[in-house]
This record gives structure tokens, sequence and C-alpha cells, in this order.
């Protein structure tokens, strides 16, 4: 169900007194929002997830333009006294929190996920990844190809924008075979590459905005992963950049779906 921009994840879609900022994707493995409103069980807020704009609309979008796509629904929202954030989702909801708090007289609570802020390794890191996800249907030398190409391209580069370009062609080179040899049709094929053009628009756009001041009063919930959130930073900007750390001893994409992130939540929006 959608709301102005928004997945309805509980409640009845009229109001929610708290959001979420991620980019929910069919079929992504990271668990998300919607299982931790699971995980929260009847302790879940009415709550609303960020939805990107369709897939070739993000084009060109700044991150300004992300907020603003978003903003207009939160307003019916009603009172809002939670914004939640996932990963480089958490830049976006800084900027959300800042709004509905400038709007409403009041701030809402700010808990974030792995927070991370984008930039160039990142972009490439989820074209490996998704290149490797492309093992079973390409050869070791394709995929070796594919991923020598990849680094190759991150090496050309030092801006956001034109690697994220580069990166689609490459995945677009390399991921349309394979979906042809699963006897995926072209349609669904090029939704696919779509889809990694979305979320690499996503990620630029993010790369815009400074969550800075918004994330120095938010609570961070912490995974393990070596390089997700805040772990790769220096200790001294790490106990700066929050306002308080949780951390668990998980892998960054089960964070979201683990019973005691779920507690630990339910006690900070309580």
């Amino acid at each position: 169900m959608t709301a102005n921009g928004w997945n309805v994840l509980s409640g009845d879609g009229k109001t929610a007194p708290a959001l979420a900022s991620d980019f929910p994707a069919t079929g992504r493995t990271v668990a998300g929002f919607g299982d931790l409103v699971r995980g929260l069980g009847d302790a879940a807020p009415a709550l609303w997830e960020t939805a990107p704009p369709r897939p070739g609309q993000e084009a060109g979008m700044t991150g300004e333009d992300y907020l603003r796509h978003w903003q207009a629904g939160a307003a019916s929202a009603g009172p809002v006294r939670a914004v939640l954030g996932f990963c480089v989702g958490s830049v976006f909801a800084a900027g959300l929190a800042a709004e509905i708090g400038r709007l409403q007289g009041e701030a809402p609570r700010l808990v974030l996920f792995d927070p991370e802020r984008p930039d160039v390794d990142l972009l490439h890191r989820h074209y490996h990844e998704l290149i490797g996800g492309l093992a079973p249907m390409l050869s070791p030398d394709e995929i070796d190809e594919a991923r020598r190409a990849g680094q190759e391209t991150r090496r050309a580069h030092t801006a956001m924008r034109p690697l994220a370009e580069d990166l689609c062609e490459l995945f677009r080179k390399y991921g349309e075979p394979a979906f042809r040899r699963t006897g995926l049709d072209a349609e669904r094929g090029a939704e696919v590459v779509a889809t990694f053009a979305s979320f690499l628009g996503y990620l630029v756009a993010a790369s815009d905005l400074d969550p800075r001041p918004a994330w120095a009063d938010a609570v961070a919930i912490s995974s393990a992963t070596p390089h997700s959130g805040l772990n790769p930073l220096p200790p001294q900007e790490r106990s700066t950049l929050v306002a308080r750390e949780i951390a668990f001893d998980l892998p960054h994409t089960e964070l979201l779906r683990d019973t005691g992130v779920a507690r630990t939540v339910s006690q900070l929006l309580a």
C-alpha cells in the first residue's frame, strides 16, 4: 500500500507517528523495515517507509529533490514522533526529521541503523556485490572480467554521478547476457538494470546532503560488519557523530530482523 510517496508498512495509512527511510526493492536479501515491524509485533507503531521515485524518474534528482518527493506526504502523516533510517537512508532521515521538527515545532526522535554517508567506494562495493550475484549465470572468467572492469572504472572517477552512470552501463553489459541464460525476458532484465540505476541515483543524491547536524542528536544502532555504518570511522569521529550508539554483534544484513534489536527499538519509541 502506498500513500503520497510512502509505503505503508503498518497502520491504516491515514496517519503515522513513525516514518522510516530506506530503499526497498523486490528480491532484496538485506533485512528491511518490514522485518522490523514483524519483530515489533503488537508494539509496532503505524509506520510509513519512503518509496523511491519510479525507475528512470530519479535521473538528475538532487538530495533536496528526494526530500521534496517525500515531505509533502510526510505532512499528511500527522504528528511524527520518530524518524528511522537504515544505512544511506539515514542521510535522508536526517533531512526529513529536521523539516518535520521545523513544521511541527518539536523534533521527532531520530533512530539510525548503521548510518552511512555514500561515497565512490560504496558505489563500487554495491556493483562488486551485484556482479558476485551473477556467478551462477556467468563463467568465472566473465565474473573476473566484470570485476576488473568495475575496478578500472572506480579508479577512473572521483565524482559520484559519472561513476554511477558508468557502473550502470557495466552492469547492463554483463547482466543482460546473464539474465538471458536464465530465460529471463528482455523486459524483466531491463527492469533489474533500471532498479540498480535507481539505487545508485539514490546514493548519489544522498551525497548532496549533510546529515551531521541532525545525527548529533540521534541514537545509532550498529551492526558488527566492519565496512558498514559507523564501524569504519576513526574512534573520535565515531563517538561524536551521534548522541548515543548501541552496538549488536550481528551482520549488517540481519540488523532489522533481530528480535533483540526490535526490543531496543520498542524501548526507544516508548
